[in-house]
């Protein structure tokens, strides 16, 4: 075991993955000593009641349609917010009047409470065009703040240098803003990708989006089965995760290539 953990990328690898495990065991324990002391599985199911459902929701009808549509609409959603804000942070990068107008409005919407953005827009969109517009309007503003902040972070002397020595636009953009900007973008991207699911699966819930986790929560809650509504729960847990892991991936895969 000890020259197992001497090497130091094996023994990262090795407390990244026994630590959660941990906190995940610590959670569990506390959750079935609390459902035994309760003994009210009506309103509180045991943890092996929860997940058996949870492991049984894979086998259910409509389950990977509704998981499906929720991850397509969240990844959709953040594609078409990253690109807006990628395009406004640079124009307000060039011209600062742009960056004047643009941040008021930014900080109104990371200011503004989700739930009433929701109730807000209810009376306007249909409820999967809501779940589309609430998520853009989430993630837009810490997507803007983060690609101006990493923009703005770019060593200026060295954009001069690239000025002074003539140096090709593409290669300035390929070998001085985008090793500056890309780690922090990535870092900002994979909280945001994973808050944006959470939020599109709240407007769901809201507006009962039918074929969405959404949805599946809503029913689970009308019908008062807490262990369905757990498993369902835990499933958004779980693709959460998932979407935050493929952004890490994404960005070893960048650091090893560039």
């Amino acid at each position: 075991m000890k020259s197992f953990l001497k090497n130091e990328k094996t023994k990262k690898i090795f407390f990244d993955i026994l630590y959660p495990l941990i906190a995940f065991a610590l959670v569990i324990a506390i959750w079935a000593i609390v459902a035994k002391v309760k003994n009210k599985p009506l309103i509180l199911p045991s943890p092996d009641v929860v997940l058996k459902k949870f492991f049984t929701l894979g086998g259910e009808a409509g389950f990977w349609r509704a998981v499906g549509f929720s991850v397509l609409r969240t990844l959709w959603c953040f594609a078409a917010s990253f690109l807006i804000a990628f395009v406004l942070a640079a124009i307000s990068m060039v011209l600062n009047p742009v960056y004047r107008v643009i941040n008021p409005v930014v900080s109104f919407l990371r200011a503004a409470p989700t739930v009433a953005v929701i109730l807000i827009l209810y009376a306007f969109y249909s409820n999967e065009t809501l779940a589309f517009v609430v998520g853009f309007l989430i993630a837009f503003p810490i997507l803007f703040t983060a690609i101006y902040s990493a923009l703005s972070g770019v060593d200026k002397d060295l954009i001069e240098m690239t000025k002074i020595y003539k140096v090709k636009k593409i290669d300035v953009v390929k070998n001085v803003y985008l090793p500056e900007v890309a780690p922090s973008l990535f870092d900002n991207a994979r909280s945001t990708l994973s808050l944006t699911f959470k939020v599109i699966i709240a407007a769901e819930i809201l507006t009962f989006v039918p074929k969405s986790i959404g949805s599946k929560i809503y029913t689970a809650n009308a019908s008062f089965d807490v262990a369905y509504l757990l498993a369902w729960t835990l499933v958004a847990i779980v693709f959460a995760f998932v979407l935050e892991a493929v952004v890490s991936i994404f960005k070893k895969i960048w650091e090893k290539t560039r």
